[in-house]
C-alpha cells in the first residue's frame, strides 16, 4: 500500500517533468524566416562597414540626396527586398554618391538590414545558419562601428536638421 502510494506520489511530478522538457523546444521563441534572410543576405566586412561610413558621411551634407532619400523612404512599396533597386530606379543623387564610395545601393540596403536583424535578437547567435553565425559574430566584434553606421543612416531620414548624426 505504501508502495502505490509512494507510486502515485512520485508519477505526477515525473510526467510534468518528461512533459515540460518534450514541449520546451516547441515553445522557444523561433526566429522569423525573413530576419534570418536579412540576416544573411551579405557578408558583412570591414571593408563593407568602411564603406557605408563613408556613405553616411556624404550623405550628411548633400541635401537633394537627403531629400531624395527621405521621399523614397516613405514609400510603401520599398521592403528589404527590393530597397537597393528601388533607390537606385528613384534617388539619382543618392545613386551617384553610393558610386563616388564604390558601394552599390544594394549591398547598403543588404548590410543595413543585416544590421538591424541582428541587433533584433541573441536567438541568432545560435544560428545553425553559417552566414548568420558569422554576421553576429562580426556585428559582436565591431559593435561600435555598426552601431555609428545605423544611427547615422537612421539620421539622414531627418532633413529638418543639419546636425549631426547621434550614435545609439
Amino acid at each position: 500500500m505504501k508502495n502505490i502510494r509512494l507510486l502515485r506520489l512520485l508519477a505526477f511530478p515525473l510526467l510534468c517533468v518528461i512533459l515540460a522538457f518534450s514541449f520546451a523546444p516547441a515553445l522557444r521563441a523561433e526566429v522569423p524566416p525573413d530576419q534570418v534572410k536579412a540576416a544573411a543576405a551579405i557578408p558583412l566586412t570591414k571593408e563593407l562597414f568602411d564603406k557605408m561610413e563613408k556613405f553616411n558621411k556624404a550623405m550628411e551634407t548633400n541635401t537633394e540626396a537627403k531629400a531624395e532619400l527621405a521621399t523614397a523612404s516613405k514609400d510603401p512599396s520599398i521592403s528589404p527586398d527590393n530597397w537597393g533597386s528601388a533607390i537606385t530606379a528613384k534617388c539619382p543623387k543618392v545613386t551617384a554618391v553610393f558610386k563616388s564610395v564604390s558601394l552599390s545601393a544594394d549591398d547598403f540596403g543588404k548590410a543595413i538590414f543585416a544590421i538591424m536583424a541582428l541587433a533584433m535578437g541573441e536567438e541568432l547567435a545560435k544560428s545553425e545558419d553559417k552566414a548568420v553565425k558569422a554576421n553576429y559574430d562580426f556585428i559582436k566584434a565591431n559593435e561600435a562601428q555598426a552601431n555609428t553606421i545605423f544611427g547615422s543612416f537612421m539620421m539622414l531620414g531627418d532633413t529638418s536638421s543639419s546636425s549631426p548624426a547621434a550614435t545609439p
